[in-house]
């Protein structure tokens, strides 16, 4: 069953940013609750934004390197392994491995702003220099959109 969308609402950054802290504290009923008073939408509609949030507080814990891994794994279509990898690496939890896994895959992480992230093409020559070419082209395929035979090319160019 696919995930509802998080639902725009308009939030004032000041109540964004309040839910925000909510959530990474764990309170997620006091951060729905915020939101709710805040724009007047139903507790459905909170608790979808508010997942949202949680979604982003996972994310800032995930090391770079890590999720490019279960990325690579996601794109390969092994999103179990990959929940177990990022709960095993991370520490998450087993709901919020899941959580962060089908976020990934329903595209809703949020971006970085490149801190810490380099280039494709540094990350796939790393995995293809660590002898795991496979790896190189699921993360291809995954950022890109390239099929496999494209990816594999694309690959073989930078090694």
């Amino acid at each position: 069953m696919a995930r509802k969308k998080t639902p725009f609402l308009n939030v004032l950054p000041e109540t964004r940013e309040n839910a925000l802290k909510l959530v990474a504290d764990g309170k997620h009923m006091r951060a729905a609750s915020l939101v709710r008073k805040a724009t007047g939408v139903d507790r459905e509609a909170a608790k979808e934004y508010v997942e949202g949030l949680k979604v982003e507080v996972l994310a800032q814990r995930v090391p770079a390197e890590v999720e490019a891994q279960v990325r690579a794994l996601v794109a390969e279509g092994k999103p179990r392994p990959a929940a177990i990898h990022v709960i095993r690496a991370v520490g998450f939890s087993l709901q919020d491995g899941k959580l962060y896994v089908d976020a990934m895959r329903e595209g809703r992480l949020p971006q970085k702003d490149g801190e810490g992230r380099s280039p494709l093409s540094e990350r796939v020559k790393a995995f293809v220099s660590a002898g795991d070419r496979p790896s190189a082209v699921a993360l291809v395929r995954a950022e890109t959109g390239m099929d496999a035979s494209e990816a594999e090319r694309f690959v073989a160019a930078l090694a």
